[in-house]
């Protein structure tokens, strides 16, 4: 399967989960806001935030499947914005709504919807043993990340309903607060985690991958000496520099056929890499 193929399934995956994640959200804001449940309303907005972030990710793997050398790669750092953009909206419209709405004592939410709450856990555990299937196929990183995070989400489902249950059996609607508070501080940490990501991705931060830039010097063997390899962010996605010292009694094709090929080699060597550049310097001869 090429780099490409994968990247292009990875990218429908996380456009089918992000659609499935949308309605189900939709659905619980709507029953939350009716039934005046801020627990409800609460784990909605969490699933906006992942439906967010999903099309996101699944647009930048999209146009990463169909790059081609008259694309502007650099755009790709577009992604990393509004990943961090789209972040900022939920977690200030959730700490608004927390703000304004949260309290101590109050009507539990109804034990119907312990229901929701935990078909949401199921819809997410599902999400979490497709991406993990997905991860073992496809090698994406990105897949392997978006798993983990289904895995959480589906035991704060699981923990909301345990708290509608104790409201409602033991009248402490305080555990419901409880709850609230643990999904907006679990929100909060995904915001930080997120908005460093997507800050090295804008700025283009260096990715330290040491045996990806072994395999890169190795890749550019033919071609001469490595002198310096950087491997930087894009995005989600990475982006290879390097400078390489050739014998001075190359001929311009035979540089340039080397040079093509170590090119097409880097980019196999990892799906994520959309751009290749290697400059070139004579290497210096050895007197006797």
């Amino acid at each position: 399967m090429s780099p490409s193929t994968r990247l292009w399934l990875a990218s429908l995956y996380l456009f089918i989960m992000g659609t499935i994640s949308l309605a189900y959200s939709l659905a619980e804001l709507l029953l939350g806001v009716v039934y005046q449940s801020l627990l409800v309303t609460s784990d909605a907005l969490h699933g906006f935030l992942d439906s967010a972030i999903a099309y996101v990710s699944g647009f930048g793997l999209y146009f990463a499947s169909r790059r081609s050398r008259p694309f502007p790669w650099d755009y790709y750092r577009v992604e990393s914005l509004l990943t961090l953009l789209s972040v900022i909206a939920v977690v200030g419209f959730y700490t608004y709504l927390l703000a304004s709405s949260i309290k101590l004592d109050g009507e539990p939410t109804p034990l119907w919807m312990t229901l929701l709450l935990l078909a949401s856990g199921a819809v997410t555990a599902l999400m979490y043993l497709w991406e993990k299937h997905n991860y073992r196929v496809l090698k994406l990183d990105i897949l392997q990340a978006d798993a983990t995070h289904a895995k959480v989400d589906t035991f704060l489902s699981i923990f909301s309903a345990a708290a509608v249950v104790v409201s409602n059996l033991f009248h402490l609607y305080i555990a419901e607060t409880a709850a609230v508070v643990a999904i907006f501080g679990y929100v909060l940490y995904e915001f930080l985690r997120l908005a460093r990501e997507a800050t090295y991705g804008i700025l283009g931060a260096l990715y330290r991958d040491e045996e990806l830039e072994e395999k890169i010097r190795d890749a550019l063997g033919e071609l001469g000496r490595p002198i310096d390899v950087k491997i930087r962010r894009a995005g989600s996605f990475l982006v290879v520099y390097s400078l390489v010292a050739v014998s001075p009694d190359m001929t311009i094709g035979r540089l340039h056929v080397l040079r093509t090929r170590a090119i097409r080699a880097i980019s196999k060597l990892h799906p994520l890499i959309v751009h290749v550049d290697i400059k070139i310097v004579p290497r210096k001869r050895r007197h006797a």
